[in-house]
């Protein structure tokens, strides 16, 4: 779907700087001599906490640097591209003078590098050393109280990540540590903890209402009713629903099809089915088809959603936010700019 969304193609790719999380848990001394070998000395940044991440964005505006390269989960991506809004929304760097995010493929989820084709870290590297092209997307965004970001949801993909966050902790600085990160933790956070709850758990009585603009569609794209500012576009009882501007979750599950029906919007998606059909049809599943007669999909750029009984697991851009009672989402003004080496 890149190919419903702006691009352009630079000849080289400029000055860019690469910025990493030096306490990231795939960071070590091979990572980094592998990288040092393709990043010269100057541009390589190494960020041990937040505070000093902040002060390094700074920096790099600073000295000028057309692009800023990250690598790591879909959290790490989303920090360094708020970190650069902010400081466009404050006046301290104009948008058409703020560098683009540059997105490498590290850590796990990394739904934004896959969907932008990134390739392996090092070999994306080593392209980039050699003068290899760059590509810049305009993506658009969602826009809530936590910031910018590609997709969240409620229901059981946060309640996996919710999990996940639990087994980690339980395990932290213990010998099984190592073995509970990634899809080994998320496969055992899924199979001890979150099917279990999900079988258990009934429908939630949701509500959405457009503030803006908002349609209705079929899973062909067709749209089936319009809706004005102040309407209800959906009542009833689900058990999974989120929003996307992107296709893909983390793990190039396709949720959102739609996602890009129409610039400046994003695809709501509601699914009220039983989690035994998903686990029967998980690649179905895991390619964007639900059980049909149990889903609906609606195209908005702002929305606001309350669970009207109870609370529900939440996760943004793949980051567990624990459990909430609702959301507003909305399309920012202006879509972001983000980086990968050009893919021959």
């Amino acid at each position: 779907m890149l190919k419903d969304i702006p691009s352009k193609i630079s000849s080289s790719p400029g000055k860019y700087a690469v910025m990493l999380n030096a306490r990231a848990k795939r960071w070590t001394g091979t990572l980094h001599a592998e990288i040092s070998r393709w990043v010269p000395a100057q541009d390589l940044f190494l960020t041990e906490d937040f505070r000093q991440a902040e002060r390094t964005v700074d920096r790099l505006i600073r000295e000028g640097y057309q692009t800023i390269f990250t690598a790591g989960g879909d959290g790490t991506i989303m920090y360094l591209l708020n970190a650069i809004e902010n400081r466009i929304r404050s006046g301290q760097v104009e948008r058409s003078e703020a560098p683009k995010v540059g997105v490498l493929k590290m850590g796990t989820g990394n739904a934004i590098a896959s969907y932008l084709g990134s390739g392996d870290i090092i070999s994306d590297l080593r392209r980039l050393r050699a003068g290899a092209p760059l590509i810049t997307y305009e993506v658009g965004m969602i826009e809530g109280i936590e910031g910018l970001y590609p997709f969240a949801g409620f229901g059981l993909d946060a309640l996996i990540l919710n999990d996940y966050d639990a087994i980690k902790e339980m395990v932290q600085g213990r010998a099984l540590e190592n073995y509970v990160t990634g899809l080994s933790g998320y496969a055992l956070a899924v199979g001890t903890r979150s099917i279990p709850t999900a079988l258990r758990q009934k429908e939630v009585p949701v509500e959405f209402v457009n503030n803006k603009e908002a349609f209705q569609i079929d899973a062909n794209g067709n749209v089936l009713r319009e809706f004005k500012a102040g309407e209800t576009i959906f009542e009833g009882r689900v058990k999974i629903f989120g929003v996307g501007s992107i296709g893909n979750w983390g793990f190039d599950l396709q949720m959102f099809p739609q996602c890009h029906f129409k610039p400046g919007f994003f695809q709501l998606r509601t699914f009220d089915g039983s989690i035994l059909w998903i686990l029967k049809n998980l690649n179905r599943f895991w390619k964007g088809e639900l059980q049909e007669g149990h889903h609906w999909d609606f195209i908005c750029n702002d929305v606001t959603c309350t669970i009207l009984e109870g609370s529900l697991p939440y996760q943004v851009a793949g980051d567990a936010q624990g459990y909430q009672r609702g959301a507003h989402w909305k399309s920012p003004e202006f879509p972001v700019q983000l980086a990968v080496a050009y893919q021959d």
